[in-house]
């Protein structure tokens, strides 16, 4: 499996998004740097500012990181319909009402601290979408 998709299934996302202006830019940044977590981190961080560790003895986990525990929970969790979505876009990745269902779905958790902006959620639905959901959730769970 290649790091990112391969410019013809990037180019069938961003026209399966296009509804979604903010996607063009996060599959822009993926393009630009070639990698999941760096993207992800930056649309992160252009959302969120950079993430802070609320505490003097630094023990404490930083907020990206509770988010993305969070993430896991909520997209592997009991409601199939995320999962579904994913695997439609494997199959379909031209699909615009499945991957912006997908990106919308994100947008909307209600077990997130915050809303995700539409560029960070399309970063997360691609890389999902990449390396597969039961491998995203098999990977979250493992410890």
């Amino acid at each position: 499996m290649s790091v990112i998709p391969a410019t013809d299934e990037l180019n069938q996302f961003r026209q399966a998004s296009a509804a979604i202006p903010e996607a063009a830019s996060a599959i822009d940044l993926l393009e630009q740097t070639q990698d999941f977590e760096a993207t992800i981190e930056q649309l992160f961080q252009a959302q969120a500012g950079t993430p802070q560790t609320f505490s003097t003895g630094g023990d404490r986990p930083k907020i990206w990181s509770i988010l993305k525990t969070r993430l896991m929970q909520e997209i592997c969790g009991d409601d199939e319909s995320f999962r579904s979505m994913i695997k439609d876009i494997k199959k379909h990745p031209s699909n615009a009402i499945v991957v912006t269902g997908a990106i919308t779905y994100l947008i909307n958790l209600s077990g997130i601290p915050f809303p995700v902006e539409p560029a960070l959620a399309t970063g997360i639905v691609l890389y999902i979408a990449h390396i597969g959901i039961d491998v995203f959730c098999e990977w979250s769970t493992a410890g």
